[in-house]
Parts: structure tokens; C-alpha cells; sequence
């Protein structure tokens, strides 16, 4: 029911209420988390204000290639991704790839004010063994 002809009372009812004048974006939204193909890409981030995971299916929009073998879990501290942090806000595109020892290969592709593109690369080794459950 549209919020315009619903009554006050109903509204209350409500934590929060939204609206949207494009709705292809909650649907693209819903489509990746709800139903993801396997296998899939997740990011976790686990901190003192709880944890957050996001999921990417390998059909998603956001991959362009995705090749997994075997299901492989690897942590890395924060402190040692935070410098690549600067590199990501400038790029276009970024590839993520890690090796059967888990170390982690980021690489950015940046363009320059003048248009060339550049590459920068940043390498983190896992913090630990992650056995599966």
C-alpha cells in the first residue's frame, strides 16, 4: 500500500520508512545477499560494533572473471589493508586475487588527470589459519 494513503497510525507502526524513485536499485540490491550462486566471493569484517558479511555470486554485474577451485578462507589485519585504502578510493576497477596460501594480491587500476592509466598493486600475507568448520 502506497505511504500516501496509508492512515498516521500505521505509519507509526514503522522503525523506518524509505522511499525510492528508482526501485531497479533495491532489486539489483536484493538480487546479489538473498540468492547468491555458488560459489561465491564473501568479504566479512568482524570489529566491536558487530560483523558485517557481504557476498558476491560469481554472475554478479560487480565480477568480471571469477575462478575458484576449492572454498578457502583467509584473515587479514586491518592495519595491513588500511594503507591500500587510498589506492581504492582513486580506482576504476580493482582485481583481487589470492594463492593457495592465502596471500592476497590487490591490484588497482587508476587513471591519471591527464587519462593514462596506471597500476598499483598492493600484496598482504594472512594473518592465520582459518580451519573449516
Amino acid at each position: 500500500m502506497p505511504l500516501s494513503t496509508q492512515s498516521q497510525a500505521d505509519i507509526d507502526q514503522y522503525i523506518l520508512i524509505a522511499s525510492l524513485d528508482n526501485a531497479r536499485n533495491l532489486s539489483n540490491i536484493l538480487k546479489i545477499t538473498m540468492s547468491p550462486s555458488h560459489p561465491y566471493f564473501r568479504l566479512s569484517t568482524f570489529g566491536n560494533s558487530g560483523n558485517a558479511h557481504y557476498d558476491y555470486p560469481k554472475d554478479s554485474d560487480m565480477m568480471e572473471l571469477f575462478q575458484c577451485t576449492k572454498i578457502q578462507t583467509n584473515r587479514y589485519k586491518m592495519s595491513l589493508l588500511k594503507p591500500s585504502t587510498k589506492a581504492l578510493a582513486l580506482s576504476c576497477k580493482v582485481s583481487v586475487r589470492t594463492d593457495s596460501r592465502g596471500f592476497l594480491s590487490l591490484q588497482y587500476l587508476v587513471r591519471n588527470d591527464d587519462g593514462q592509466i596506471c597500476f598499483v598493486e598492493y600484496y598482504c600475507c594472512p594473518d592465520e589459519e582459518v580451519e573449516e568448520e
